[in-house]
């Protein structure tokens, strides 16, 4: 992260706010909050100004950053229903305590603990620990003049950045690369991304029609044939119906 500002740019990431220290939670999860209105649900938020201290080749830095804390009565629901599937989980284990041992620490083993050698109990401590967080969720910003809205947004934006290599790696087919050398591997995500843009760009203009879709537009631009046909001597091209 300070490679990143040492360079000119700025961050936003997610931050795990249970990770903070009890003191940060503490000021996170109580009042006041604001109310805003983001994607198309108000939410709580309040903004923290953190500095962020760590330590590298001997030495303490500290980064300035903007912290928002967002609550969601809907991201509550969400975060009650997912520890309650793991609750589940965790009780079908204690009923064959065989499979605890080869159970992954991300499934229902997270909300296990063991009581002795032999034998395993849920773990209410951690049930009670992790509702604390039910509803909240940090974003952590080196752009500290930026507004908490701007914030969001740009961080809400992300999906459209992984969608992105989605397209470039299924649609577009960037690789496998059958090149060898640096000049045409370069050459090759040259035309990949331009073609990217091509992309992006046609559906800006389409944006009015729910059917475009990379996938949809790639099969229209395919479906725009020629046919060639002969008559008297002469060449002529005739162009198919497109969809």
């Amino acid at each position: 992260m300070k490679k990143i500002t040492d360079k000119g740019y700025g961050y936003i990431f997610a931050q795990r706010i249970r990770s903070m220290g009890k003191k940060m939670v503490g000021e996170i999860t109580s009042g006041p909050f604001a109310e805003i209105e983001h994607a198309q649900e108000k939410i709580k938020y309040k903004v923290i100004d953190h500095i962020n201290k760590f330590r590298a080749d001997q030495k303490v830095y500290e980064l300035k950053e903007k912290l928002i804390i967002t609550y969601s009565l809907k991201r509550a629901a969400k975060d009650k229903a997912d520890r309650q599937r793991l609750i589940d989980k965790a009780n079908r284990l204690l009923e064959d305590k065989s499979k605890i041992a080869a159970s992954n620490k991300r499934g229902g083993k997270k909300y296990l603990k063991a009581t002795s050698a032999q034998s395993w109990a849920l773990d209410e401590a951690a049930i009670k620990k992790d509702e604390t967080f039910d509803g909240y969720y940090g974003i952590i910003a080196s752009e500290t003049e930026l507004s908490t809205q701007d914030i969001l947004d740009a961080y809400h934006s992300l999906w459209k950045i992984e969608e992105s290599f989605r397209i470039m790696k299924s649609t577009l087919e960037v690789r496998p690369i059958f090149h060898w050398t640096e000049k045409r591997i370069k050459g090759h995500f040259v035309i990949c991304f331009l073609a990217f843009l091509l992309e992006r760009t046609l559906e800006l203009k389409l944006k009015d029609l729910e059917e475009a879709s990379p996938e949809s537009i790639r099969e229209a631009i395919n479906s725009l044939n020629f046919a060639q046909v002969e008559i008297d001597s002469n060449r002529y091209y005739i162009k198919t119906k497109g969809t």
